[in-house]
């Protein structure tokens, strides 16, 4: 088990990443947990004192190779904490819904095109401090992924936050309907009704090409296995060679993997329902009956066991007669930090996703806007 690009990472770590601390922090340990917990993060850096400016909200350039280092580093010379135990709900209804998901997915027709195109909606839902309600932050993420070129595209708007809730908008017009939220306090931005439309565009082979942890190469998806045991096998594999960590991390990792083919890779539909029937073998998975996304489609959910007890849940929606992707939430598993036990954190929502001729709108990268104004720290 190596990964030579922590030895590269050596110098730019945080201190508390360092492997030679006595024990675990609990900084290291919740950053592990979301990690592993999280599709995709939608957490931006937010550092400014004026409306959104923001980064990728994926992980990407250094700052994937931290997140992976994260993973290698808290259980490099410690003793970590084991993962919590699996959840104690039935698991078979869970797995039931995966099977057939899988069996609906798999007869979906395969498709042709030269980009795969996925567009998506991100938010993290935040209480408003002072207030009494609670609005999502949202992005939007379109991707365009050539597989016979190894090569991604992505872009990255901000279409304005929310009111969460019907009831959460009830309280923002009590409150005389403000255009622009002050949550530096909690993510050290301001957020606005409005937005600001787009953010970045990233273009293969740029300065910071987006990535996630779990993330395979393109160029890798025609080759892998179709039956769910030799996909887990051939995954595992894939993992061990590039992180450094016992097995159980390693299989945090595997999963997350799936989760990606399962949802927004462009995998075959005999790939993607093979993700679906690996994760159905997960220990703890259940069903969480007939749900609606945050557009208002009807499909149905499963709940992923959490990491670790403090990590959120991951949920998976998958619509009822396709067996297709709707997208992913994360809850919370424990009350605290403001929130409690159950809240929904996150949510991903697929919008569009299908094969396309038509390329991107652009071919580099968003010029680097440089190093922030002085007015901004």
């Amino acid at each position: 088990m190596k990964n030579d690009v922590l030895h590269r990472l050596t110098a730019a770590r945080p201190a508390h990443l360092d492997p030679d601390l006595p024990t675990p922090s609990p900084v290291r340990e919740e950053e592990l947990a979301t990690v592993m917990s999280r599709p995709r993060a939608t957490h931006r850096a937010r550092a400014t004192a004026r409306p959104r400016k923001v980064q990728r909200p994926l992980v990407s350039g250094l700052a994937l190779a931290t997140a992976t280092a994260v993973a290698a580093l808290v259980i490099t010379n410690t003793a970590p904490e084991k993962p919590g135990p699996a959840p104690s709900a039935t698991s078979g209804s869970g797995s039931q819904v995966l099977l057939t998901a899988a069996s609906h997915v798999e007869q979906q027709p395969t498709g042709s095109g030269t980009y795969w195109y996925v567009e998506e909606t991100l938010a993290d839902r935040h209480k408003v401090p002072g207030k009494t309600y609670s609005i999502d932050v949202r992005s939007e993420r379109r991707w365009w992924m050539a597989v016979a070129e190894n090569k991604r595209w992505s872009q990255l708007l901000d279409p304005g936050a929310r009111p969460a809730t019907k009831a959460d908008e009830a309280a923002w017009k009590a409150d005389g309907s403000p255009r622009s939220w002050d949550l530096r306090d909690v993510t050290d931005e301001i957020v606005t009704y409005a937005g600001e439309g787009e953010i970045e565009h990233d273009a293969p082979g740029g300065r910071a090409d987006t990535g996630m942890m779990g993330d395979l190469p393109l160029r890798l998806l025609p080759t892998l296995p179709t039956d769910e045991k030799a996909l887990r096998k051939r995954l595992f594999a894939l993992v061990d060679r590039d992180h450094n960590g016992p097995e159980w991390t390693l299989d945090r990792i595997v999963v997350q993997s799936a989760v990606l083919l399962a949802t927004t890779l462009p995998s075959t539909p005999a790939l993607r329902a093979a993700a679906y029937r690996l994760l159905a073998a997960e220990p703890g998975v259940r069903s969480l009956g007939d749900v609606k996304d945050h557009t208002g489609r009807t499909g149905y959910a499963v709940a992923l066991p959490s990491p670790y007890e403090s990590a959120p849940e991951l949920r998976l929606i998958f619509d009822k007669s396709t067996g297709m992707p709707l997208g992913t939430e994360t809850v919370a598993t424990q009350s605290g930090d403001g929130v409690r036990k159950g809240h929904l954190l996150s949510y991903t929502t697929i919008t569009s996703m299908k094969w396309t001729d038509k390329a991107p709108p652009f071919d580099t990268d968003t010029p680097d806007p440089g190093p922030a104004d002085e007015s901004d720290r």
